[in-house]
């Protein structure tokens, strides 16, 4: 039952780091990947775009929240593209005036001679209103990083704005895959010992019934030899003996009465005598 429990949790775990593994492998590509013209990020050809105000809310199907994660469609400057009234693009925008420039996904509501005008929908002014609050210039088409077609992921923006912060990075991405490398390199460390061991054992076993002793004396050598081994290493004999089976571990108990009632049948023959 013990083995079986500890067989069951090694794959436990084996599973969790795994997943764990994969996750900031994907985590990792999403927060560093700039491969889109425009420094967008690029994950299997969607730009994922993390929503910080609620600019968009409403009620339209296309509509989304402050936290959710979009998966646009990322533009493709080398070909045409017809942008249209009522597409959601994103762009870049310095928003707060500290010179860092932000991703800002809005709806393009007027077009003219090839300069798009947008807004948020739940914005009470335009992007280009000089009476509004924020003042955004007007755009071209190259101007457009990506395009929202409706793929969000409710929430999970939060989550990616909080691992691109240098304590978010660390913890949610190096530090698992640190982890996965140092138990890794435990496990084969472990592995090798045992297989060292192993060896060992065989090779002791080889010399010891190539040496024309007696059964009851070769046995005895290997007892010998084994309990020096335990004596040494008793952890990693430990998981040897843990690593036989239940009907090896009978026959071993099974020889070793035989041989304790050899042992005492030999004595009450001598004091007999």
């Amino acid at each position: 039952m013990k083995k079986t429990l500890s067989k069951i949790l090694n794959i436990a775990v084996d599973i969790l780091v795994v997943a764990i593994l994969i996750v900031s492998v994907l985590v990792l590509t999403i927060v560093l990947t700039a491969q889109g013209e425009g420094g967008v990020p690029s994950v299997l050809g969607k730009a994922p775009i993390s929503v910080v105000t609620n600019s968009m809310h409403g009620d339209a199907p296309d509509s989304f929240n402050e936290g959710d994660l979009l998966l646009c469609d990322i533009v493709d400057h080398s070909v045409k593209n017809d942008f249209e009234v009522g597409d959601i693009v994103t762009f870049k925008q310095d928003i707060n005036g500290d010179g860092v420039e932000e991703y800002v996904t809005h709806r393009i509501y007027k077009e003219k001679d090839g300069v798009y005008y947008t807004k948020g929908d739940n914005n009470p002014t335009y992007d280009q209103d000089p009476n509004g609050n924020v003042v955004f210039k007007t755009f071209i088409d190259i101007d457009f990083v990506a395009r929202y077609t409706g793929t969000k992921i409710a929430g999970f923006g939060y989550v990616m704005s909080y691992l691109q912060t240098p304590t978010g990075f660390f913890l949610c991405v190096l530090l698992p895959m640190i982890l996965f490398f140092l138990y890794q390199a435990v496990r084969v460390v472990i592995n090798l010992i045992a297989y060292n061991k192993e060896k060992a054992l065989i090779q002791a076993q080889e010399a010891i019934s190539s040496s024309g002793l007696t059964e009851e004396q070769k046995a005895k050598a290997i007892a010998e030899y084994l309990a020096a081994q335990q004596a040494s290493s008793p952890e990693t004999e430990n998981g040897l003996e843990e690593g036989k089976s239940e009907e090896e571990k009978t026959e071993e108990k099974s020889d070793e009465d035989e041989k304790v009632e050899e042992n005492e049948s030999s004595e009450k023959s001598e004091e007999t005598e």
